[in-house]
C-alpha cells in the first residue's frame, strides 16, 4: 500500500513538474528542492526522483551549485514501451509516466480481413474489419506509426470514434465495456515501407523495430491487432519477466 502510495505521489509530481516546465523559458532556474517540497508536500526523495526522470528525459538539467535549469527538448529522447504483468496500452503507459500523448488520424475506415488478421482476431476471412491507422506523438516527438484491427461486428462505433486524443482500449472500456486480460507479443525487425517511411520521415527499406500485438479481454476473445513501428531513436523496449506464482518484491 505504502508502494503504491508513493509511486502515485512521484507520478503526480512528474505530471505536476512537467507541466510547469512547458510553460518555462528555456535557461529558466527551478525553484529550490525545498520550496518544491512543501510546494507538493513530498519528501526530498520522490520529488529528485520526479526531477531525475526529466532529466533524463532531457527536459531539464543540473548545474552544480547552481541548480536545475529548463533546457531545450533534445530530439532522440527515448520513450520506451514496457511489458510486464499488467496489460496496458500505450497511451496510459506514457499519460502513467507524466508525458502528453498525441494522435494523428492518418485513416480510419472498414476494410475486409486479410487471412492473417481474421485468424489473430478470431473471425471470418474477409470479414470486415475497423482499420484505424495512426501516428504517435509523446511530448510532441514522432513515436510511432501503429495500424490497428477490430472487429467491426463487435465495435461497430469505432470506426466513427474520434481517437485524436482519446486511448483507443479507454474507449472500448467505457463504451463496451472490455477489460484487457492477455497481450501476446511479436517483436520483427522489418524494413520501411513507402507509406511508413513517408510519415516518419526516414528512406524507404530503412530497418525498424515492430511490434505486433494482440489482445484479449476476461473470456479470452480477441479484441484488437495492430502493429506499432518505432522511429529509429525509439526503437527500444523493456519487458519484466516473473515467475508464475512467485512473491513480487517492492523496493
Amino acid at each position: 500500500m505504502e508502494a503504491n502510495a508513493g509511486t502515485s505521489k512521484y507520478l503526480a509530481v512528474r505530471k505536476s513538474l512537467l507541466e510547469r516546465v512547458s510553460t518555462m523559458e528555456i535557461g529558466e532556474r527551478l525553484p529550490a528542492e525545498p520550496t518544491l517540497c512543501a510546494e507538493f508536500e513530498v519528501s526530498r526523495i520522490t520529488l529528485r526522483h520526479a526531477v531525475d526522470g526529466l532529466v533524463q528525459d532531457g527536459r531539464l538539467t543540473r548545474e552544480h551549485g547552481r541548480g536545475t535549469f529548463v533546457t531545450e527538448p533534445q530530439a532522440g529522447v527515448h520513450y520506451p514501451e514496457r511489458f510486464a504483468d499488467e496489460v496496458t496500452g500505450f497511451h496510459r503507459q506514457q499519460t502513467s509516466a507524466g508525458h502528453t500523448v498525441k494522435t494523428r488520424v492518418l485513416r480510419q475506415g472498414l476494410a475486409p480481413a486479410s487471412e492473417s488478421i481474421a485468424k489473430l482476431l478470431g473471425i471470418d476471412f474477409a470479414a470486415t474489419v475497423v482499420e484505424l491507422v495512426r501516428l504517435r506523438y509523446v511530448n510532441d516527438q514522432l513515436h510511432q506509426y501503429v495500424v490497428t484491427y477490430l472487429p467491426y461486428e463487435r465495435f461497430p462505433d469505432a470506426q466513427t470514434a474520434d481517437f485524436s486524443e482519446a486511448s483507443l482500449y479507454a474507449y472500448l472500456n467505457e463504451r463496451y465495456g472490455v477489460t484487457l486480460h492477455r497481450n501476446d507479443l511479436v517483436v520483427t525487425v522489418e524494413e520501411a515501407t513507402p507509406e511508413i517511411a513517408l510519415n516518419l520521415d526516414i528512406p524507404v527499406g530503412m530497418r525498424l523495430l515492430g511490434i505486433s500485438s494482440t489482445v484479449f479481454d476476461a473470456d479470452g476473445r480477441a479484441v484488437a491487432e495492430g502493429t506499432a513501428w518505432h522511429t529509429p531513436e525509439n526503437s527500444e523496449i523493456s519487458l519484466s519477466l516473473r515467475s508464475s506464482g512467485a512473491p513480487s518484491q517492492e523496493d
